[in-house]
């Protein structure tokens, strides 16, 4: 997960600053499947951990992982074509 971690906070940036456009599909690939992960480990920590569900550090992984969201470009596309 820590890689995963990485991702999510590097990812784009490494995408928009040094990947062809022609990798897009890869990097949005790569971002569902780390809002995939988080979100399993959000639900198996809420299950398997007394005390975490409903927590501070639930809803901030909730928040976190819910913002990644607008780096799935076809949704953020969706998103500014809507205004």
């Amino acid at each position: 997960m820590t890689m995963v971690t990485l991702y999510a906070l590097f990812g784009d940036d490494f995408r928009l600053i040094f990947a062809p456009i022609e990798s897009d599909d890869t990097f949005t690939s790569f971002t569902i499947l780390s809002l995939v992960l988080f979100m399993l480990e959000l639900i198996l920590a809420s299950i398997g951990q007394e005390g975490y569900f409903n927590s501070y550090f639930f809803w901030l992984d909730l928040i976190s992982s819910v913002s990644m969201i607008t780096d799935i470009q076809p949704i953020m596309t969706a998103i500014l074509t809507i205004g």
